[in-house]
């Protein structure tokens, strides 16, 4: 009769295998929830900055409409843009310590730009940057549109 000897022993190397492959996982979880939520807040980010952009781009200058009609050469109200941005940024409730940085306009465009803190659901102690967006609208006007 022989008897078999063992060479090493190797219980419990499964059980190694099988805690890194969690751990594996769980930081694969945490690194995809996070990346998530950092695209979802700039997108929604941007969706105010647009909104606030096309809001201001309605705001025409009035006295020089009511004087001269509406014509190729109606332009912005540049003084009434940017409490008109920050009007409909409070009003639209972007996401928590967003802050309108930027409000520029040459008469025919306006140009919004806002900031907002990044917040990570698990990495949040990691990420102390703040997402920036900027978005542009235009006057447009269309001469003879029945």
């Amino acid at each position: 009769m022989t008897t078999v000897t063992r060479v090493s022993d190797e219980r419990g190397s499964v059980l190694i295998l099988g805690v890194g492959l969690v751990a594996v996982c769980l930081l694969a979880f945490v690194v995809m929830v996070d990346a998530s939520a950092a695209f979802l807040q700039r997108r929604q980010l941007l969706a105010v900055a647009d909104a606030a952009a096309l809001a201001a781009a309605q705001s025409i200058d009035l006295r020089a409409y009511y004087a001269d009609g509406a014509t190729a050469e109606t332009r912005l109200d540049v003084a009434g843009l940017p409490r008109r941005v920050r009007a409909h940024v409070a009003r639209a409730g972007g996401p928590d310590g967003s802050t309108v940085d930027r409000v520029e306009s040459d008469g025919r465009q306006v140009v919004v730009a806002m900031s907002s803190p990044l917040r990570l659901p698990f990495l949040s102690g990691l990420a102390t940057d703040r997402i920036r967006v900027e978005s542009r609208a235009q006057l447009a006007y269309r001469a003879g549109v029945p």
